[in-house]
């Protein structure tokens, strides 16, 4: 073999690595941001979507206590509750339109806190700030749902693009592989008909 086909099978081979090489740094960089993606679904948005639910169910206890005779007991307890999933849901990661209305929440429960303090006899009032707070959990449940789709979209669509690129990677291999088989067995072809000839 000659020192021209070894430089061209030696260009094609380093060829072939560089590709393996990029192609698997693309890789690395998809697949990160799958699991980056995976982490934020579970950390910011199951995670957040069970803490509201856990509002939910304050805010609908706190209604019944209005009922009965030992409000008082009880609404200190779910207070206690309410806001120790407030702070947890504060270490989520909170999205522009969610903060705004995670702060109106916050708000929305201290008016409520401070209504029931002041033990009034008419309960309408606390009954509607209730409702308010309804709306506004009503509101955070639905941006996780928004913002999971989002986050699964945005998994797709690596998964996606890395299936392709391997796709590609493989017939590039081929092809390389076929030009150096080409390049081979023509060199040896070719120099054996010009022994023959001569």
């Amino acid at each position: 073999m000659s020192l021209y086909n070894r430089i061209n099978i030696g260009l094609a081979l380093s060829i072939v690595f560089l590709l393996v090489f990029a192609t698997n740094r693309l890789d690395k960089r998809h697949f990160e941001t799958v699991q980056n993606t995976v982490i934020s679904l579970h950390t910011d948005r199951v995670i957040a979507q069970d803490l509201i639910y856990k509002m939910n169910l304050i805010i609908y206890n706190k209604q019944l206590s209005l009922l009965g005779e030992s409000s008082k007991n009880v609404n200190h307890n779910l207070n206690k509750d309410f806001n120790l999933l407030i702070e947890k849901f504060s270490e989520t990661k909170l999205t522009k339109k969610e903060s705004q209305i995670f702060e109106k929440l916050k708000v929305d429960f201290n008016k409520l806190t401070d209504l029931e303090a002041k033990m009034l006899e008419n309960n309408e009032e606390i009954l509607t700030n209730i409702n308010i707070i309804k709306s506004d959990l009503i509101k955070l449940s639905e941006i996780q749902i928004k913002e999971s789709k989002s986050l699964t979209s945005i998994a797709q669509k690596s998964l996606d693009t890395n299936n392709l690129m391997s796709k590609l990677e493989i017939g590039f291999l081929v092809l390389i592989g076929l030009i150096i088989q080409f390049t081979i067995f023509y060199r040896v072809k070719k120099s054996k008909t010009e022994k023959l000839n001569n």
